[in-house]
């Protein structure tokens, strides 16, 4: 694909039935946002990188130009991307429409906020057509307007009988390695992660999803990407990997869980307070190639209603020439999602997981030259058709054990269960 230098696009602020009109309208979606009371909606794909390597994607996007006329909410930054937790290990039928990296630019941008609604039509820039690709826009933006997107998501979905499959075996299995490796000083920690497949009767509703995972997000993004093969990739997510605006960013080591009713022993447990220390010096060391100052908060905790986790947020300056990009790929994947030493860490998952992670654990959000708002993609899962799979994991360390590691897991399944099957009878 040739490489994209410029997008411009055209926006208009949105009376209230026409943004009713268009929400009802817009399909199938590209992607969709949801932090708090800023939700994004796009359709479309005006402009696009994609590819192995998500250092060369990310820096591609970086440098091409989104110019945007008239009045817009903006999303944190222009290109909608997305990598795999690990760009060069094999991937499976699941992950066949979503390459290892993939930023894009929303042919339609439908935008929501405290300060109100937009809708934003994008065109890429060919050779010199600057011109053009404004008019193209434009022409967009009215026919939008006009008449709304055509082929509206359907919401049919299942209305009984799923099941559910799950590999305790192979779990078991996998935490005794993890342990192994734990004991002989080769790991301090290691972050396992499991599937959790879900079949039904009747496709399920990706849009009814969405709104049941926004109704139930509580601290955590929600969002969803669709392949060009139909496939949703959608989560909801309670941990930043970084966000830059200028020279200035913010991160946050998330790690040490406790389900319901536990939350007061949280920061007690010698186990959960060693993982989740383990996470914080990754962070820290990861950010010495990037930032001249570290500003590294004290130790709290944050409920998500199904589990609540140790968290400590970190904020700085990143030293002059560091990009966004550079900022991102320096962090992940932080000890969080794959263990530390880090290198270690990866070699162990790499020859025992056998599990195709693909975008799970890495990273989606906004990315742009000087400003970025990356997630890492937890609680989430891959959803076509009638299936669905679901990636959930657990930071194994000394001390732990493949009965709890299982029952965190589970716990961590619940918020993406309940906005896949709603008030349905979950298969147990």
């Amino acid at each position: 694909m040739p490489a994209v230098a410029q997008v411009v696009g055209t926006a208009r602020r949105l009376a209230d039935d026409e943004f009713r009109r268009l929400r009802t309208a817009l399909g199938p979606l590209s992607l969709a946002w949801c932090d708090g009371p800023v939700r994004f909606w796009g359709s479309g794909e005006a402009a696009a990188h994609a590819g192995p390597s998500a250092a060369a994607v990310l820096a591609a996007a970086s440098r091409a130009r989104v110019e945007v006329s008239g009045q817009a909410l903006a999303p944190p930054a222009p290109w909608f991307c997305s990598f795999a937790f690990d760009g060069t290990a094999p991937t499976d039928g699941w992950w066949e429409g979503f390459p290892a990296a993939w930023a894009f630019v929303p042919r339609l941008l439908l935008a929501e906020g405290p300060t109100g609604r937009s809708l934003t039509a994008y065109e890429a820039v060919r050779g010199e057509d600057e011109a053009g690709a404004r008019a193209r826009a434009e022409a967009a933006l009215q026919l939008a307007l006009a008449q709304g997107p055509s082929g509206a998501a359907g919401r049919a979905g299942p209305e009984a009988a799923f099941s559910l499959r799950e590999d305790v075996a192979a779990w078991q299995a996998l935490v005794e390695r993890a342990l192994e490796a734990l004991a002989s000083g080769m790991l301090r920690k290691v972050v396992l992660a499991r599937a959790v497949d879900v079949s039904a009767e009747a496709p399920f509703a990706v849009d009814e999803a969405l709104e049941r995972a926004q109704a139930a997000a509580g601290g955590a993004v929600v969002f969803a990407v669709r392949a060009p093969d139909g496939t949703s990739f959608l989560g909801a997510s309670p941990e930043c990997l970084v966000r830059v605006e200028g020279r200035r960013f913010w991160t946050q080591a998330l790690a040490g869980s406790a389900g319901p009713g536990e939350a007061d022993a949280l920061s007690g447990s010698p186990k959960e307070v060693r993982e989740h220390a383990a996470v914080v010096e990754d962070v820290r060391v990861a950010l010495d190639a990037v930032a001249e100052q570290l500003e590294v908060a004290g130790v709290t905790q944050v409920s998500l209603g199904y589990v609540t986790h140790l968290d400590t947020r970190m904020a700085g300056t990143l030293r002059p020439g560091v990009t966004p990009a550079e900022a991102a790929l320096a962090l992940h994947p932080t000890a969080a999602v794959s263990g530390a030493p880090r290198d270690r860490a990866r070699a162990f998952l790499r020859a025992h997981e056998r599990l195709a992670r693909g975008w799970y654990s890495g990273a989606v959000g906004w990315m742009g030259a000087e400003a970025a708002d990356l997630r890492v993609a937890l609680r989430c899962a891959l959803v076509r058709g009638c299936a669905a799979r679901l990636f959930v994991g657990a930071g194994v360390v000394e001390g732990s054990t493949a009965a709890g590691e299982w029952a965190e897991t589970g716990r961590k399944a619940l918020p993406m269960l309940h906005a896949l099957l709603g008030d349905a009878p979950w298969p147990r």
